[in-house]
């Protein structure tokens, strides 16, 4: 009996490591005005943030319901495998309840559910771990309690570059979004305990660099025998300068690039850099 790992496009895990490890990815979905949109099914990145540019209202975004969990979960235990489901956190989209409502509806104990109380590149992180587990033929008790250890020590900051899409999303007043537009305010991001926070506010992109360098060093992160996550939108050249710091001054020992997909890029915007890896 093996283990099949189910994950939600909230994590934004590259569709090679999917197609490597045979995960399971089931969409959130993305609502424009013109339609509704499964997230990497109907939609790509590409073509969300296209959509995004014009679109003068902002997108919203529903979790992925209990019967797509449900079909998903019923296939992997037909073909004789437990499922291991690592999904974004339980505050900040019903998806994971809608896993254990499934798990409910199925009855069956050959079905494991996380709550990664994380999201995008955080919950990856998890993700990956949980590949390395199963490789290494650890049992599913064991993958378990050691994902529900680690997911506390999951690090990420991310930098807003527009507070546009805070704006549109009811985060920021007008008046905020326009002063801080002015200043070319910068806010600093995490996400602990499937709770998002603001953590500083710098003012340019050459500050965010800097202002991520300092986090790394003053926390005294040791990277070198890590995978460290960078995440950007539409941010290439700046997440290549940030690749660059992590690894001529950190020494890290694997780099894991990747784009916010429309489920999350919903919420940041474009112009969005990240780093995050689990401080195990």
């Amino acid at each position: 009996m093996g283990i099949r790992i189910v994950i939600d496009s909230t994590s934004d895990v590259t569709k090679d490591i999917i197609e490597k490890h045979n995960l399971i990815m089931v969409p959130l979905t993305v609502n424009f005005e013109d339609g509704c949109y499964l997230d990497k099914v109907e939609l790509t990145t590409d073509e969300f943030f296209d959509k995004l540019k014009k679109s003068q209202k902002l997108p919203t975004t529903s979790q992925a319901s209990p019967a797509a969990f449900a079909e998903v979960f019923k296939k992997i235990l037909d073909e004789g495998d437990e499922v291991l489901g690592i999904f974004i956190g339980s505050e900040l989209s019903g998806t994971y309840e809608s896993a254990v409502m499934a798990k409910e509806m199925i009855g069956d104990n050959r079905i494991h559910i996380i709550d990664s109380r994380s999201a995008c590149l955080g919950t990856f992180s998890l993700i990956v771990k949980a590949v390395e587990m199963v490789e290494e033929n650890n049992d599913i008790k064991e993958i378990v309690e050691t994902l529900e250890r680690v997911k506390h020590k999951v690090e990420i900051v991310a930098a807003i570059d527009t507070l546009k899409y805070l704006e549109k999303g009811g985060r920021l007043s007008k008046t905020q979004a326009i002063a801080g537009t002015l200043l070319n305010i910068k806010p600093i991001i995490t996400i602990k305990d499937s709770k998002v926070s603001i953590v500083d506010k710098v003012r340019g992109n050459n500050n965010v660099l800097k202002w991520i360098d300092t986090w790394i060093s003053t926390n005294n992160f040791k990277l070198s025998d890590k995978t460290v996550f960078l995440f950007h939108a539409r941010a290439e050249n700046r997440i290549d300068a940030l690749r660059e710091i992590v690894v001529d001054k950190y020494g890290v020992k694997n780099i894991i690039q990747s784009e916010v997909g429309p489920v999350i890029g919903t919420h940041t915007g474009p112009g969005v850099i990240a780093i995050g890896f689990l401080n195990d």
